[in-house]
């Protein structure tokens, strides 16, 4: 199926894209410095090694943005036309290639050993994990040997592709600090915990109710907001672009009721290095005042699906909340809220697209943070303001992931209503920014939000 070929091709083809590139590339007699490999901001870094005929070995580093379907290049007959010098061809079929590639993070090794007419495939990350990958496709010529690589990718869809697809998905997330499914803040996994409990706005029906001295204001509004976010990671070799929008509704439970349905469809865009990666997600949650203006608790159901073909992506997940919020009133001017949470995510099977890659990650998430609201004196617009301050931290149990914990720090600025009252105690518009830090990532967010 071509969602595999998308896969396998953008990983282990790619290295046969160096290869083939080196014509055009600077080659050197020496093996490349890491610090010369850590040079490379891509998505998909290689190191190759070539013997020449005449015994030199020639070596090369190389830089992708973006999973494609040159896996031709690993072609002898391609080998032969575009790897030259002086127009002589370096590459026979008797001279030993090699190379590792750093797929988004995954490392994959590919060969002809010297002398050998077979093409071996290997993925050291499935092999420490237990899901060993080693293919080696031999025929009487190198050329054989390469159709039987290329008959086994037009023939991918078989239980172990499917294998194959789903350990490396899985090792991606392990590996990968820009993975579109799981293992980082901005993954599918990160933006499901993140809207269980998002501290960085007061909109919890336990925070309406303090700030409304208790009485119930109903008429619970739309919100929507978008947030423009940058970033980078692995020391800028990832360089990350962010949309973000949501559409979200609440409505009391009954007439003059406190507990709050609350529906949200946040969607986003992002790029990574120029690959593009879309995201959708819709959760629904019940908040329930323990406690009335003091503590309120919050059971959720999130779902998220992602698709990339040029990161070469694809997958869905399942997230079961519960949030906590306890408002401590007059501090200062201010009022303090305390949110707690815990919840578990869960990636589901793809039988709907007519194979299962479903790469099977199970983790606990552990989410705990505080904000601080602050009405202020001054207005604006002709409107009264307020100020937010909030700080949360992110742990994951279970299932390896790259970022295993993440910090979020979050400031707003907001403007109410024109009068002091019960009513106007909520703000209208609000302007956002945000940093998300982890090791090796920082994030950055802007953005504005609207209630009416």
């Amino acid at each position: 199926m071509r969602f595999y070929r998308g896969i396998l091709l953008g990983a282990t083809a790619a290295m046969g894209m160096v290869i083939a590139g080196a014509a055009g590339a600077q080659t050197t007699v020496t093996p490349p410095t890491q610090a010369e490999i850590d040079h490379l901001s891509s998505l998909f870094r290689i190191s190759v090694q070539l013997t020449t005929a005449g015994g030199v070995p020639l070596y090369d580093t190389y830089g992708l943005n973006i999973a494609s379907r040159s896996y031709e290049f690993m072609d002898p007959a391609r080998l032969r036309e575009r790897y030259v010098r002086n127009g002589v061809s370096l590459y026979n079929d008797r001279a030993a290639v090699s190379g590792v590639m750093d797929f988004r993070g995954l490392l994959i090794q590919g060969a002809y050993a010297a002398n050998s007419t077979s093409f071996t495939i290997r993925i050291p990350a499935l092999d420490e994990a237990g899901e060993r990958y080693t293919s080696v496709f031999t025929g009487r010529t190198r050329d054989e040997a390469y159709a039987q690589f290329d008959s086994y990718l037009d023939d991918i869809d078989g239980p172990d592709a499917e294998r194959l697809v789903r350990a490396m998905l899985r090792a991606l997330a392990r590996t990968s600090p820009i993975d579109p499914l799981a293992g980082n803040p901005g993954s599918v996994q990160g933006s499901l915990v993140r809207a269980s409990m998002d501290l960085s706005s007061g909109d919890s029906a336990i925070e309406q109710d303090a700030a409304s001295g208790g009485s119930n204001t109903a008429g619970d509004p739309w919100i929507v907001g978008a947030n423009y976010g940058w970033g980078s990671s692995n020391g800028g070799r990832y360089d990350i672009k962010r949309i973000d929008a949501r559409v979200a509704r609440s409505f009391r439970l009954g007439e003059g009721g406190r507990a709050l349905l609350k529906i949200d469809s946040p969607v986003s865009y992002s790029e990574v290095n120029g690959a593009r990666a879309v995201t959708a997600q819709f959760g629904v949650g019940v908040e329930v005042p323990v406690i009335a203006q003091r503590w309120s608790l919050e059971p959720r159901v999130g779902y998220g699906i992602t698709a990339s073909d040029q990161i070469g992506s694809l997958g869905h997940m399942l997230s079961t909340t519960v949030a906590s919020r306890f408002v401590v009133g007059n501090v200062g001017r201010g009022r303090i809220v305390i949110g707690n949470m815990v919840g578990y995510t869960q990636t589901l099977g793809t039988g709907f697209a007519g194979y299962n890659i479903n790469p099977g990650l199970k983790n606990w998430a552990f989410r705990n943070g505080l904000a601080y609201d602050l009405p202020l004196k001054f207005r604006g617009l002709g409107r009264n303001t307020s100020m937010r301050a909030s700080y949360t931290f992110t742990n994951y149990a279970g299932d390896d992931l790259y970022f295993n914990k993440f910090h979020e720090f979050g400031l707003s600025l907001g403007l109410r209503g024109r009068e002091e009252s019960a009513r106007n105690a909520r703000d209208l518009i609000r302007l956002n920014l945000g940093l998300t830090k982890a090791k090796d990532y920082s994030s950055w967010s802007a953005g504005l939000g609207f209630r009416f």
